[in-house]
């Protein structure tokens, strides 16, 4: 067992070190979003912020993270006010996460680990930028983060669930599920995971179904915002992307039968991939390349010649996954990846705000949805925009500190560690809400940004916390 004392009974007893933890990146962040006021957007951000100054809503993002950004915007009237409450709720998860990985009772370093430890997650630049980036990204990452700490919890209980915890983990669920379209896919495939470990673990149908159950009312009820505010389905099919993606690279690699291969150039033309067809970036596949009315006509056939390829060539299928999605394993930014839209981060608001609207034709209607940045010239402002894109841009740092790749690697080499101090086995249930994500994204990420993986980092953060205990514990317990 890792930890033997629930998160409720620590949470009674919180004390000036927690505040300390709390502080550390809400003081850090908060400096952030004052050298970048009001916060960072980019194309998408103003899409969002835009539906909610006109009060005409879509669901080409999550509607539910559209929502969260309007009340922050009712309570103030600045992208700001979503920022601050990105760092509040950051800073409130990694209080709780250090809380309960640490035993204020024993004096021993871990406290001073940990203030260690989160100085540096502060400091390094990719998180205070995007606790203030407005992309729905950020929370999803946030929720998916806090999903794995409650189930390190739930390993430490041996399966056994508070009525708290109980709620804890369907809401965080639930956010998951409703902060990004494919988290949905996520959370439905980890609650029969979930379902079956906790009723292997301790037998108990009652307390075993009432996660799953209140997770799917959490999700309904969220759901219901769509037709509360009567939001248009403008959802782009994902599988336009996915399988016109990957049917462009079997029509230039494989060997196709003739009968498909009529069928496939109807759907592109050489033409167009030539031209627009980029390994890294799937997004141009929908519009540039793919006829879109034979894609819409004719969709379950192109699925199955995706599928009937997929089988034929199993070897080929993985290999193109791997090459369409070098964000997920490799380590080292290949230089190609610009070229993709594969960015970590962009400050560079004030461009975004311009593309969007003349991609769009439209014009800002308010204050908040025509938003720029206010202290471009200020010398605090050109120095910490400086230190973050040459951070961004440095070879070393960008490895050390950006790469999901790398904290995919070490979270597991960090679990087998754990394992092998503590003989649980259950310790992987903790690591399987990231892992799906990863899965996930491997098959289906549009271009190699960093945003969609930033949950690496963070679960990679809670691991650290999570080793750093069981030492300096291990240790303590030595000497005793």
């Amino acid at each position: 067992m890792l930890n033997n004392i629930s998160v409720m009974d620590k949470l009674k007893t919180l004390n000036r070190r927690d505040l300390m933890i709390f502080l550390i990146p809400l003081i850090v962040f908060s400096f952030y979003l004052y050298v970048f006021a009001p916060g960072i957007m980019v194309y998408d951000s103003f899409n969002q912020i835009h539906q909610i100054a006109t009060g005409e809503f879509i669901n080409w993002h999550p509607f539910f993270h559209t929502f969260i950004e309007m009340l922050c915007l009712k309570v103030y009237g600045s992208p700001a006010s979503v920022a601050v409450l990105q760092i509040v709720i950051f800073s409130i998860m990694w209080m709780i996460i250090c809380k309960y990985n640490r035993d204020d009772s024993v004096k021993s370093k871990i406290f001073i680990l940990q203030i260690v430890i989160t100085l540096v997650i502060s400091l390094v630049p990719i998180n205070p930028i995007y606790a203030i980036n407005l992309q729905k990204d950020i929370l999803f990452s946030y929720f998916l983060l806090f999903l794995c700490f409650l189930m390190q919890v739930l390993v430490d209980r041996k399966g056994k669930a508070s009525i708290p915890l109980i709620i804890a983990i369907a809401v965080s669920m639930a956010f998951v599920a409703q902060l990004r379209h494919n988290g949905m896919i996520l959370v439905m495939v980890f609650i029969v995971i979930l379902t079956i470990w906790m009723y292997v673990k301790n037998r108990d149908l009652k307390m075993t179904l009432a996660v799953p159950a209140l997770a799917v009312v959490c999700i309904l009820l969220i759901s219901s915002l769509n037709f509360i505010y009567d939001v248009d389905d403008h959802q782009k099919d994902p599988m336009s992307d996915i399988v016109g993606h990957m049917l462009v690279d079997y029509d230039m690699t494989l060997k196709i039968d003739p009968d498909d291969q009529v069928k496939l150039d109807k759907l592109m033309s050489k033409k167009d991939i030539k031209k627009h067809y980029n390994i890294y970036w799937k997004d141009p596949t929908r519009g540039e390349i793919l006829d879109k009315k034979v894609w819409k006509e004719n969709r379950s056939e192109y699925i199955d010649i995706a599928i009937k390829y997929s089988l034929r060539h199993p070897f080929h299928c993985i290999k193109y996954f791997l090459k369409s999605a070098p964000l997920v394993w490799d380590i080292t930014r290949d230089e190609g990846w610009s070229h993709a839209q594969g960015v970590v981060y962009t400050t560079n608001m004030d461009s975004q705000r311009r593309v969007y609207y003349n991609k769009n034709n439209q014009t800002p209607v308010t204050d908040f949805d025509n938003a720029s940045v206010k202290n471009v010239g200020n010398p605090v402002y050109e120095q910490i925009n400086g230190w973050v894109n040459s951070a961004r841009d440095n070879f070393v740092l960008d490895t050390l500190f950006y790469s999901p790749a790398l904290y995919m690697y070490l979270s597991l080499i960090i679990l087998v560690v754990i394992y092998w101090i503590t003989r649980l086995r259950s310790l992987w249930l903790i690591y399987i809400p990231n892992l799906l994500n990863i899965a996930i994204v491997l098959v289906s990420i549009p271009a190699q940004q960093n945003r969609y993986l930033y949950p690496n980092l963070l679960v990679g953060y809670l691991l650290i916390i999570m080793l750093v205990s069981i030492l300096v514990k291990r240790k303590y317990e030595v000497k005793g």
